[in-house]
């Protein structure tokens, strides 16, 4: 799984964006994650250009 950081994170609509260790940004949803922290260091998956399973590395 890609290791990345959470860039963004919009509370009003629920949705953020990843930036992952490239400097790829993909965009997620609230539903998809278990953290919306931004800044917080995460591991995900990817299905097309979006980010799924989104876990906060501890």
């Amino acid at each position: 799984m890609p290791l990345g950081r959470i860039a963004f994170y919009n509370r009003a609509d629920g949705v953020g964006i990843i930036a992952d260790e490239h400097g790829d940004r993909r965009p997620f949803s609230g539903m998809e994650t278990q953290t919306v922290r931004e800044g917080e260091r995460v591991v995900f998956e990817v299905v097309g250009a979006k980010a799924t399973n989104v876990i906060a590395v501890r």
